[in-house]
């Protein structure tokens, strides 16, 4: 039985967020343009995929290898063979799913380990098809977060570029959350210092900075970010 369809609320937030990221832009003489949403479907059914992509969105988030596969087979050959979206895997990434996200997602956002880079450049040669990624900074102090000590990434960079398979696209990082959104703009601009530091190592003609959730995401426009996660902003809460 199909689900009733939450399209109109869905273009209403997508209206509303896009007018938040074109403020937050201007605030920051950046220009909106630049600036990609990438909705974050995790726990969401197949159908909301679909209503966000024909209202326009085409990069979508998923933490999970296995709930972002049984969406896919579900989608099956919706999409026009020259629109696919551009699915990211944005939650950590354990080695024996390497092969498998592969599959499935078209960026790891994830990667915060020389091991993890070292399997996706096996599984890249393997396809023939250089996997893109993204290097996942640990910008907060909290145990649960993951990510790449900062002092570690320049090292890393040395090392992981010379992975042939692999292509390096940016960085990504989550700060603590805070009920003051306004709280988490140093650490978005840390991730934003580290970004300009090593961008001659990214492999992209426009390198991706992803920061920034439905809480924050106007403060993570102004201090630099390229791409925004978001989830809740779109689709309502969870619960």
């Amino acid at each position: 039985m199909a689900l009733p369809s939450t399209a109109p609320a869905l273009a209403q937030a997508l209206e509303d967020v896009r007018a938040r990221v074109r403020r937050a832009a201007e605030r920051a003489k950046k220009n909106p343009n630049e600036i990609d949403i990438l909705a974050v479907t995790k726990t969401l059914p197949p159908e909301r995929v679909w209503e966000a992509w024909e209202l326009g969105l085409w990069q979508f988030g998923e933490s999970r290898v296995q709930e972002a596969e049984r969406k896919k087979i579900a989608l099956g050959d919706r999409f026009p063979e020259n629109r696919h979206p551009r699915w990211h895997l944005i939650g950590h990434l354990q080695s024996n799913k390497a092969r498998k996200a592969l599959e499935i997602f078209d960026c790891v956002q994830s990667v915060d380990s020389l091991k993890l880079m070292e399997l996706l450049d096996t599984e890249g040669g393997r396809r023939a098809q250089p996997v893109s990624c993204l290097v996942e900074i640990k910008i907060s102090e909290e145990p649960a977060k993951q990510g790449l000590p900062a002092e570690s990434l320049t090292a890393f960079l040395e090392r992981a570029t010379r992975f042939p398979f692999v292509r390096i696209e940016g960085l990504m990082g989550v700060p603590p959350l805070f009920p003051d959104p306004e709280k988490t703009r140093p650490y978005f601009r840390h991730l934003k210092k580290l970004f300009d530091h090593h961008r001659a190592f990214f492999q992209n003609d426009a390198p991706i900075l992803s920061m920034g959730m439905s809480a924050d995401f106007e403060v993570a426009i102004e201090e630099g970010a390229t791409l925004v996660r978001l989830g809740t902003a779109l689709f309502g809460d969870r619960s």
